[in-house]
């Protein structure tokens, strides 16, 4: 499992834990390739410059006999309910080289409506609030349809931070890749517009895909 953030990337009780609310390391860098990419969903919200951003870049050969890959992350920020629709749009990118056919740039990981994976996404489900769910932020409704049980222990939990904030759930992302060929991949996430309300994504469950068409999707496990 790979542990992303632009926070600390710990558990509270871990050695070296940080809160999320508000540990920034002080450093930005450029938006990826394509970025930023506004989401519909927040009309008129342009994305802040990147801070704090973190990533792991891998290049594998991809077997003889597969047609794709596929890998499941969790997406966790601290920005909900707060600043969602707003400039701290904090993301998560999995960049993929060769670019697939039909995209501008390389990003596999996207929400329903193919926008980038963040605070103004549409993918946000475990969540909770006060007399909720639904939950209003940022002027959206959120069903919060898988409650907060996820976030406990993760310092994203009302049982560590005081208050409940956003989670995706898993989500499993595929995408076809050339039998034989080498293809490199990075996984990236990074605050928007300041350094501080952290955001982190797990990465697991890495798989190739024996198939002749494997769909470029990103979604529940159980829509695969």
């Amino acid at each position: 499992m790979l542990a992303l953030s632009s926070g600390a990337a710990r558990r509270p009780g871990d050695p070296g834990y940080a809160s999320p609310q508000g540990y920034s390391k002080n450093y930005g860098s450029s938006h990826p390739q394509g970025f930023p990419k506004e989401s519909p969903a927040c009309p008129g919200v342009i994305t802040g410059s990147p801070y704090d951003g973190a990533a792991l870049e891998v290049t594998v050969r991809v077997p003889t006999n597969a047609g794709g890959f596929a890998f499941d992350f969790d997406f966790m920020t601290y920005e909900f309910p707060g600043y969602v629709c707003s400039t701290f749009n904090d993301l998560f990118v999995a960049l993929l080289s060769p670019i697939p056919p039909g995209q501008t740039d390389g990003n596999v990981s996207f929400d329903s409506q193919g926008n980038t994976v963040s605070v103004n996404s549409v993918f946000l489900e475990v969540c909770g609030c006060a007399g909720g769910p639904p939950c209003q932020a940022g002027g959206k409704i959120f069903t919060c349809g898988f409650g907060v049980s996820e976030l406990l222990g993760t310092g994203f939990g009302v049982d560590t931070e005081g208050q409940d904030h956003g989670a995706t759930s898993w989500l499993t992302t595929s995408a076809p890749a050339v039998a034989g060929s080498e293809i490199t991949i990075r996984w990236g996430i990074y605050d928007s517009g300041d350094g501080i309300l952290d955001t982190t994504t797990l990465v697991d469950n890495w798989r190739w895909v024996v198939d002749a068409n494997v769909p470029l999707k990103t979604g529940r496990p159980q829509e695969f």
